[in-house]
């Protein structure tokens, strides 16, 4: 309220003229929610902009208030005619509001920042005046001055809590870089006007040093009072990163812990543990039955099977040999093409893997190619008959040499 009151002062009528109740702005800014985010086309009756402000005042502080707004235009009929029951918000009294915001939020040093950002612009673009330019520096200038003399008095005589209330609207790290700038640009268009620039550097030098003085004060004092709110969330992960053990640890020399206590014994945590561990799960044989189930062996039946196959590939293995000791298949598998080539191939290896059966087959090393043939690469294969057990005792000792 102090900063309000302060930014009206120059066109304020009589002391009076501020409101000196943070609750009385409240009724200003729910009637401009209320013209926000209400359907506010054609305006909105009085009784809509009383029940938007309920939550906020009392009935008659609305009512005074109101007529206020109505006096000193802020709201205005919708209409220009007499016994108008609709109003409409003036933009004007909106920027206002945002004025009032940035200016408690950012002080008034952040004006004189974006002062510099539209100087500089300006003279980007080409289309200021040598008078637009003095103005500028000039009142760049005085702002500089008056702040830094307002730091160098709140070093000496205010306490920690003005401090620390005026820390936020002065955190303004590049501005020595944009008078930098600024003075680089006035220099080049307006080489007239470079004394005046120069003026503005040094007195932006000495609100830098006040500002140094401020925050050193403020850093002293809160040090002492051990605030650590006067740090910065950057300040505790630079301390966190580069800070040794024993400076981290300096900051409770001083403070009190109680003695640890184990928040558990030992009975505690063993019938914890037993009633987390989980149980292991024995597995029980079935018991054999008395009788066997009745039906045929299912063994019996897999007996069978394996026999019925042995028994349909000895007589493929003769259908192939047609009654000599050995015979090429190479030309019968090309004639058969794929994937009737897989089949018989497949069924021959089984032959020939089957111990008691006197066939075998033998694979050649060589490729044959043949690319518009019924397939494309065959290697040469040959089945054979064992017809003595020296001869087949002599087979196997050769494949298990190759194997």
């Amino acid at each position: 309220m102090l900063r309000v009151s302060a930014l009206v002062a120059p066109i304020a009528a009589n002391a009076g003229a501020v409101v000196d109740e943070a609750e009385l702005i409240e009724v200003a800014r729910a009637v401009y929610a209320a013209f926000g985010d209400q359907d506010a086309i054609g305006g909105l009756t009085r009784a809509q902009l009383a029940d938007a402000c309920a939550e906020v005042c009392s009935e008659s502080a609305f009512q005074s208030r109101f007529e206020l707004f109505c006096k000193l235009g802020m709201l205005r009929p919708h209409f220009e005619k007499s016994h108008q029951q609709r109003y409409v918000f003036n933009p004007t009294s909106a920027a206002g509001l945002l004025v009032f915001e940035r200016l408690s939020e950012r002080g008034g040093v952040d004006e004189l920042v974006t002062l510099l950002d539209r100087t500089r612009a300006a003279l980007a673009s080409g289309r200021a005046t040598v008078t637009e330019i003095r103005n500028a520096l000039l009142q760049a200038r005085r702002m500089m001055t008056i702040s830094a003399d307002e730091l160098l008095r709140m070093v000496v005589a205010s306490p920690l809590s003005e401090l620390i209330s005026e820390r936020k609207h002065h955190r303004h790290a590049a501005l020595m870089d944009d008078v930098f700038t600024l003075n680089e640009q006035v220099k080049d268009a307006f080489p007239a006007l470079d004394p005046e620039a120069y003026r503005l550097v040094v007195e932006t030098q000495r609100y830098v040093g006040a500002r140094e003085q401020f925050v050193g004060r403020l850093l002293d004092e809160g040090a002492a009072a051990r605030d650590f709110s006067l740090l910065d969330p950057e300040e505790y992960l630079e301390a966190a990163r580069v800070a040794s053990l024993d400076e981290l640890a300096e900051v409770f020399a001083s403070a009190v812990f109680d003695p640890p206590a184990p928040w558990l014994d030992p009975a505690v945590v063993a019938e914890g543990v037993a009633g987390f561990r989980p149980r292991a799960a024995i597995r029980r044989r079935p018991p054999r039955p008395a009788d066997p189930p009745p039906g045929p062996d299912p063994m019996l039946r897999v007996e069978e099977r394996a026999e019925a196959a042995r028994t349909r590939r000895a007589r493929a293995a003769e259908l192939h040999l047609q009654g000599r000791a050995e015979v090429d298949l190479t030309s019968s598998l090309r004639a058969a093409g794929w994937p009737g080539l897989a089949t018989i191939l497949v069924e021959l290896l089984a032959i020939h893997a089957d111990p008691d059966l006197p066939y075998r087959v033998r694979l050649s090393d060589e490729l044959l190619v043949e690319p518009d043939g019924p397939v494309t690469h065959l290697t040469p294969v040959t089945a054979y008959r064992l017809t003595e057990p020296l001869e087949q005792a002599v087979e196997l000792a050769e494949e298990a040499d190759h194997g």
